[in-house]
């Protein structure tokens, strides 16, 4: 098939998400179910006007609900760095069996200093389980760049389960050098110990690696990619037993077309989802 780089520019995709890409129903469910109990012992405080005493107590009876709070500010690390007053002061929530009266103190004076017990004690918030759901609901959208790319990943598969179902070949994903020669006994060049190529499909004695990704948007990272991508290309492309196929997409690339377009004219295999639908990657694996 006859391709120029038009073909593959001008076919570029506005999205690739799905219903699931906003948000991670099971795993905010999942974590919010992991410290129910704390955040119910912890709600026994909305309201009290003596909360630092009452606090302190908590901590002392119930020493489990430590390691949450910060996790009630939307923080996932148990140890917290905090400059006061031209001082450093770090407040550590580690799980303890018991603490001391000076550790609960410290513990203490961060939930107040960060407002965290006066929002309690003002009653702003009703139920600490749901407004926990709330917080992972918020933490789950960081993943949404991470789930691009695992959409993109999972969007490929889906054709080459078909495409190695019918033609009987085997592939393999997330795959090292290790794990290729594991799997298809068959050592590839690679350009770091971590290079981690998102498929590998074995024809034969060939072995055909593929990268995939998407871009949304446009940045600094889309040149990168592509000057890195050639520079691999021309490694795989030197063992005669290997072939490097790369597939993108995302109107991202709009804003990088100069180095696309280089990558374009230097790899032999760029393909975009449109090429996938017609059928062109099966063109390079089978007929190839």
């Amino acid at each position: 098939m006859e391709r120029n780089f038009n073909d593959l520019i001008n076919n570029m995709r506005d999205s690739i998400k799905g219903y699931d890409y906003f948000v991670c129903w099971d795993k905010v469910i999942g974590n919010t179910g992991k410290v129910e109990i704390p955040l119910n012992i912890l709600n026994t405080l909305i309201g009290k006007q003596n909360i630092l005493d009452e606090f302190r107590y908590i901590i002392k009876e119930y020493p489990e609900v430590v390691p949450v709070i910060p996790m009630c500010l939307a923080i996932r690390e148990s140890k917290i760095d905090i400059f006061d007053n031209q001082e450093s002061i770090i407040y550590k929530f580690y799980k303890k069996k018991e603490y001391t009266n000076e550790e609960i103190q410290h513990i203490v004076d961060f939930s107040e200093k960060t407002g965290f017990l006066n929002i309690l004690k003002n009653k702003n918030i009703k139920n600490l389980s749901d407004y926990y759901f709330g917080i992972e609901v918020g933490l789950d959208t960081n993943a949404r760049k991470n789930r691009t790319g695992n959409l993109m990943e999972n969007l490929v598969e889906q054709y080459l389960k078909k495409m190695c179902k019918q033609n009987n070949i085997s592939y393999i994903s997330q795959a090292t050098s290790k794990k290729i020669e594991s799997e298809f006994n068959e050592q590839v060049p690679t350009d770091k110990s971590s290079r981690r190529y998102d498929f590998a499909i074995k024809k034969g004695k060939e072995i055909i690696l593929i990268e995939t990704n998407f871009y949304n948007g446009g940045g600094s990272k889309l040149k990168a990619t592509a000057g890195e991508f050639i520079t691999l290309n021309n490694l795989i492309n030197k063992n005669e037993n290997t072939k490097f196929v790369w597939i993108t997409d995302g109107k991202g690339w709009e804003t990088a077309k100069n180095p696309l377009e280089e990558a374009f004219n230097e790899i032999d295999n760029i393909l975009n989802i449109k090429d996938l639908e017609n059928g062109v990657l099966e063109d390079i694996v089978i007929g190839g």
